[in-house]
C-alpha cells in the first residue's frame, strides 16, 4: 500500500498494511530538529508521515511585525504557534452578515500550498484538505461571544450565515477535488472544552447540526472521506456527527477523560478513529518510553483496522522532538 490507500482504508474502518498517522500541524522547532527542515512537506517526507494537513492560502496585509489582516478582514497576531490568534472580526452584529463578502474561493493563490504538496508527492502521501464545517469561521468572523449568543438570540439570521459558509467551503472543496483530486477532507472546528460542548445538544441539533451535516454530505457528494477533529468532551454530540456522516473523528481527547478502549467499543462499528497520544503531558514531560507504552496501548485498544494514532492535538512547540521521534518509531514496531 502507499500512504494514501493506507489511510483511506484506515478512515474506512478496513485494516491497511500497517496503522497510519499524521498530524494537524508539526511546529516548525520540533520539524527542524528532526529533519533539518523548516519545510513541511519536507519533514513529512524525512520522517515518512503518512499524511499531511494542507489549509487554504490566505493572503496577508501586515500592520507591524507581529500584526496583519487577512483576506477575510480579520486583523491576526502571531503568538509564536501553530495558529495566530484573532484579535479582531470584520462583523460584529450577525444581524448583518449579508454585508460581508467572502474571499474569491478560486483565487489563484487559494490553494497554491495544496498543488505544491501533490505535485511533490502525488499518492505516494496522502494530502488532506482542511477545510471548515461552520462554527470556526462564525467564531472568526463575529468574535466567541457573538459566535455563542448569535444560535440562541438571532437563530434565523445565524442560519442563514452558516449556510452562507458552507456554500463558500464547499465551493473550495469542489475546486480541489476537481483540480488536485483530493480524497480526504477534515474540518477542524472546535465546539466543546473539556467539561463538554459549548452549546446543549438540544440547541447544537437544532441551530448548528443543519449546516454541518451540509457541509459532511457535501464533502462526501464530491466522493471525499471526512476526518472531523474536536478538542475536549465531545460524547454528547458524537451521535449528531456520526448522523451527519463523517467516516473519522479526532482527537479522542484524553484530557476530556476519554481514551481509545471506549470509543472503540462505543463508536468503532459506525467510525475510524484518531488520536491520541497525549500531547499535554506524555509528548511533553514523559520519556521516550513511557511514550511507546502509550502507543502500544493506544493500538492494542483501538487496532489495527479503523485506527490513525497521532498526537491528541498537534505537535506543538512544547512536544519534545526525542518524544515525537519515540512515538514514530513505536508505531512502526507495534503498528505493522
Amino acid at each position: 500500500m502507499n500512504a494514501t490507500e493506507r489511510m483511506c482504508a484506515a478512515i474506512r474502518r478496513e485494516t491497511p498494511d500497517r496503522i497510519p498517522t499524521f498530524e494537524w500541524f508539526i511546529d516548525v522547532r520540533v520539524g527542524q530538529a528532526l529533519t533539518g527542515s523548516d519545510d513541511p512537506l519536507d519533514v513529512v517526507e524525512r520522517l515518512d508521515i503518512d499524511g499531511i494537513n494542507i489549509r487554504p492560502d490566505y493572503a496577508k496585509r501586515f500592520i507591524d511585525v507581529q500584526t496583519f489582516e487577512d483576506e477575510w478582514g480579520n486583523r491576526r497576531q502571531l503568538t509564536g504557534d501553530c495558529i495566530p490568534a484573532v484579535i479582531a472580526q470584520p462583523l460584529s452584529d450577525v444581524t448583518r452578515h449579508a454585508e460581508f463578502t467572502f474571499p474569491d474561493p478560486c483565487a489563484d493563490h487559494r490553494l497554491a500550498t495544496l498543488r505544491r504538496a501533490v505535485e511533490r508527492f502525488g499518492d505516494t502521501r496522502a494530502v488532506v484538505l482542511n477545510l471548515r464545517d461552520g462554527f470556526s469561521d462564525l467564531r472568526d468572523l463575529l468574535g466567541y461571544e457573538e459566535a455563542l449568543m448569535a444560535p440562541l438570540v438571532e437563530p434565523e439570521a445565524c442560519a442563514e450565515f452558516l449556510d452562507r459558509i458552507v456554500t463558500y467551503n464547499l465551493a473550495i472543496a469542489g475546486h480541489a477535488v476537481r483540480t488536485f483530486g483530493v480524497r480526504i477532507i477534515a474540518t477542524t472546528d472546535d465546539v466543546a472544552m473539556t467539561a463538554g460542548p459549548l452549546f446543549s445538544p438540544d440547541v447544537y441539533r437544532e441551530q448548528l447540526l443543519p449546516s454541518f451535516r451540509r457541509a459532511i454530505q457535501g464533502f462526501k457528494a464530491l466522493g471525499c472521506l471526512t476526518v472531523k477533529h474536536c478538542d475536549g468532551n465531545v460524547l454528547p454530540l458524537v451521535d449528531q456527527w456520526i448522523e451527519a456522516g463523517i467516516d473519522c473523528l479526532d482527537p479522542i481527547d484524553p484530557g476530556a477523560g476519554l481514551t481509545m478502549s471506549d470509543m472503540k467499543a462505543k463508536y468503532g462499528s459506525r467510525i475510524a478513529l484518531k488520536g491520541n497520544i497525549d500531547c499535554v503531558h506524555t509528548l511533553c514531560a514523559g520519556t521516550p518510553d513511557e511514550v511507546r507504552e502509550e502507543v502500544r496501548r493506544c493500538i492494542a485498544d483501538a487496532g489495527p483496522g479503523g485506527l490513525i494514532v497521532s498526537s491528541s492535538n498537534t505537535i506543538h512547540r512544547g512536544v519534545r522532538p526525542a518524544n515525537y521521534r519515540a512515538m514514530l518509531e513505536a508505531l512502526r514496531r507495534y503498528g505493522a
